[in-house]
This record gives structure tokens, C-alpha cells and sequence, in this order.
């Protein structure tokens, strides 16, 4: 049966609806209930006229707002002949995307704690594990000191959510020092480079560290 206009409108209201709600509250937090009364006070019956069960809105949420493409893109695009390269190629892409999608984002993060990733993996067929591979593609490149690779997975997405949540948070007036784009460089060539400052034969000054410590013990 084709649904009505006026079905296809209460349908869209209770997507809304929970999208709001499973952003803020999280999934567990919000009921089904909970839906139907940010949706204009309907019955949670009337949810079951479109949706088998929370989880079914919950993955069709998830499944109508991925940005496959775009996903996909990202990685068939990063390129480079040493390992920081590629790094540099892939966050560039990746920090913008992230912060375009971020509430998305957080509908990703209630999929892999409520449902273990099932439905992202569903939608992903082909990419189950994108970073993962794509960190070992990094890793056969020249330029990179060896380390686990879940730890430069680690590494690469605590600068993905450090960026994202601080671009959206922080200050007004820090945030507007430098570009967008600006920001992502600097923050690349923290990564890459190192924040610790390096004595003439290249090894990290110990000073102020050694000076820290004792501060610290005392």
C-alpha cells in the first residue's frame, strides 16, 4: 500500500522527533513514548504503523542520513608517498566531513554501544573496518615510527573528536585566531611533528620536565 501524504508526514515527524531525542538523551534514555509525545503528542501506537520497534526507527535514522559516498570517497581519495603524507591527505578530509556530520556521528557511536555496529556494518558492507585497513595501508608507508596499529587508530580519532567537539565548543575568540582549514594544519603538524621542544642533537628538552616533577613530589 502507498503510504498517504498524510502518512508520509507523520512518518517524517516521528523521524524528526527521535533523531532530536537519540541525539541528546541517547538511545536507552529515550522511549518509544518519549517519541510519540515529541512527535505532536501521538499515541505510540501510531508509531507502530511505521516502524516495527525503536530499533527499526533507530535504523532507518541511521541508514537514511549516512553519507555513504562521501565516506567511501574519502578513503578512494587520501594518497601519498610516505606515511605522514598519507596521515595529512586523510585528516584533511576527514576532520571537515566529521564536523559536517557530527550528529551523525553521535547516532554511529549509539550503534556500536547499543547494537555492537551491526547496522553500520550493514549499511558499510564493503567497508566494516575502513580505518582499521586503511591505518595498515598507512603503516606499509615510509616516514612512520612503528607502533600498534589500534594505537594510531586511537591517535587518529581522538584528533577527529578532539576537533570536532572543540570547533563546535570552545571559545569564540580562540576559535576565530585561525581558519578552519588553518586549524587542521596546525593540528597536523602537532601530530606530526611533535608539541615537545628538541635540544640541538634532536632529543626532547628534559628541563622543564625534570623541573615539573619535582614541583610535583614535593
Amino acid at each position: 500500500m502507498t503510504p498517504t501524504p498524510k502518512g508520509e508526514d507523520a512518518r517524517t515527524e516521528i523521524l524528526n522527533a527521535a533523531w532530536k531525542l537519540f541525539i541528546t538523551r541517547g538511545y536507552a534514555s529515550t522511549s518509544l513514548r518519549d517519541i510519540a509525545k515529541a512527535a505532536g503528542n501521538r499515541a505510540v501506537g501510531g508509531i507502530y504503523n511505521h516502524f516495527a520497534s525503536k530499533e527499526a526507527l533507530f535504523t532507518e535514522l541511521l541508514e537514511m542520513a549516512a553519507p555513504v559516498e562521501e565516506m567511501r570517497a574519502v578513503f578512494a581519495a587520501c594518497h601519498g608517498e610516505t606515511a605522514p603524507e598519507l596521515i595529512r591527505a586523510y585528516l584533511r578530509a576527514w576532520l571537515p566531513l566529521n564536523q559536517r556530520y557530527y550528529e551523525y556521528l553521535k547516532l554511529v557511536q549509539i550503534d556500536l554501544g547499543e547494537f555492537g555496529g551491526a547496522n553500520i556494518q550493514r549499511i558499510f558492507p564493503e567497508l566494516t573496518t575502513p580505518l582499521q585497513e586503511f591505518v595498515r595501508s598507512i603503516q606499509a608507508l615510509p616516514g612512520l615510527r612503528p607502533m600498534p596499529t589500534v594505537v594510531l587508530m586511537r591517535l587518529l580519532d581522538a584528533i577527529a573528536a578532539g576537533y570536532v567537539v572543540t570547533a563546535r565548543y570552545g571559545p569564540d575568540d580562540v576559535r576565530a585566531d585561525f581558519t578552519p582549514e588553518a586549524w587542521i594544519d596546525l593540528l597536523i603538524d602537532a601530530l606530526l611533528n611533535g608539541i615537545a621542544q628538541q635540544n640541538d642533537e634532536g632529543g626532547i628538552e628534559l628541563e622543564n620536565l625534570e623541573m615539573s616533577h619535582d614541583n610535583r613530589a614535593n
